[in-house]
């Protein structure tokens, strides 16, 4: 068998890098660590795309760029979004003896060695950056969420599904009519969400908004105005608009909450990143690490993360062990200035099943760190950049969200698994 090319050697017999090039990475890689390919990344002699086109070359492997309409939905299904984000790793395509997945580096053999167990197929690799892997694992959960739904056309309370609605912190949701027919829909992170309503929907919209739309758009084509949604005691304003005519009419609903003052001062993640975290929440993993750059971002930020992130009607408390200037921001608890304690009121909160959980804590994490989780399904536990993560793995923490300060007051969010 010939000996495999080195990623150097590949990228100078396609012109994109010289000997020179070669050495002075070489002498970076000495003086800082880390891949080959990765000091070639860090001195500018090649871009992202031409040193993955290069690993796939140097391991005779397929880099494509897949689109979500050409991906085989069995062989999606193979995985879970929270495992294929965990692993950058999607299954393609699958035959009677083959699954074809796509990966973003030719060495995630614990990975494929799973789901080749998994599934006793043989598996063929193709490579992929992570930033496209991620995106097509958003779309093509989404579209199998989107053609669940549609596959069962049941129709709907309006309450229920303003109720979905806002769960996904949706920017805009509203109702549309055309003849007999009327639907309820909502944008959530991109994805537009269907519903066909019964038909007490005008009463039971009459009894949600304040003021009563009728009385809003007797007699008019178009209107607009601001009110508040109320489900069950929960008040959300909200800006409506309407449009009418001879065959239907449109209602539109944008939220006025408190997340849109917070992302003046907190700007919130990317798309992206947002619909992940979200995606995580809706499935019961979302147990996240939160670091900060610099540190007391975190104390600043942590109390807002439901809000920022989430449905701000989830029930959320904030935890922590010194008066921080946020607390007042935010429905909280101080714990008792002995640590031996906490375990005891950490048990105490359960029992209110809250749906949020931020903690600002200290001292010794393994002490507290499960008792903490136990609060509620969702739960950031903020924790300092120097400090081990093993206490945060050990607890059932599979995910760390970092949030770095930039200049103009913009903020950088990442999301990636907990490395135990």
């Amino acid at each position: 068998m010939p000996e495999r090319r080195t990623i150097g050697q590949i990228l100078m017999s396609f012109g994109r890098i010289s000997e020179e090039d070669v050495e002075r990475a070489l002498e970076y890689q000495r003086d800082h660590g880390g891949y080959f390919g990765e000091a070639l990344l860090a001195c500018g002699f090649v871009s992202q795309d031409e040193l993955e086109w290069g690993l796939a070359s140097q391991f005779d492997l397929p880099y494509i760029f897949p689109d979500a309409d050409s991906i085989d939905p069995e062989a999606a299904s193979l995985v879970s979004p929270e495992w294929a984000l965990a692993h950058l790793t999607l299954p393609i395509m699958r035959t009677d003896e083959v699954l074809t997945v796509v990966v973003d580096s030719p060495i995630k053999t614990a990975a494929v060695d799973e789901l080749q167990a998994r599934t006793d197929l043989r598996i063929e690799l193709a490579l992929a950056s992570a930033g496209k892997i991620r995106e097509l694992i958003r779309q093509v959960f989404a579209r199998a969420t989107a053609a669940e739904e549609d596959q069962r056309p049941v129709p709907t309370r309006l309450a229920d599904a303003f109720g979905k609605a806002l769960e996904a912190a949706s920017n805009r949701f509203g109702i549309s009519t055309r003849g007999h027919r009327s639907w309820v829909w909502w944008d959530d992170s991109g994805t537009i969400r269907r519903r066909p309503l019964d038909g007490m929907w005008e009463a039971d919209l009459g009894q949600l908004l304040r003021p009563d739309p009728r009385e809003q758009v007797v007699g008019q084509v178009r209107a607009a105005w601001e009110g508040e949604l109320n489900r069950e005691g929960m008040i959300t304003p909200v800006e409506v608009r309407y449009l009418a005519d001879e065959s239907g009419h449109e209602y539109l609903f944008r939220p006025l909450q408190e997340a849109s003052r917070l992302q003046e001062r907190f700007p919130p993640p990317s798309p992206g990143v947002m619909s992940e975290i979200r995606m995580l929440a809706r499935s019961g993993s979302a147990r996240f690490v939160v670091t900060t750059e610099p540190g007391d971002l975190g104390h600043e930020i942590l109390p807002h993360l439901p809000t920022l992130l989430l449905d701000p009607s989830w029930r959320s408390i904030y935890i922590n062990a010194e008066e921080q200037d946020a607390a007042h921001e935010a429905f909280s608890l101080q714990m008792p200035k002995d640590p031996q304690q906490w375990a005891s009121e950490l048990e105490t909160l359960r029992a209110f099943h809250f749906d949020v959980v931020t903690v600002d804590l200290t001292g010794n994490q393994a002490d507290w760190a499960g008792s903490a989780l136990d609060v509620a399904s969702v739960a950031f536990l903020l924790w300092p950049m120097d400090e081990d993560r093993r206490p945060a793995y050990d607890a059932g923490i599979r995910w760390e969200l970092h949030i770095a300060a930039k200049e103009g007051d913009a903020l950088e969010w990442t999301l990636e698994p907990l490395q135990g």
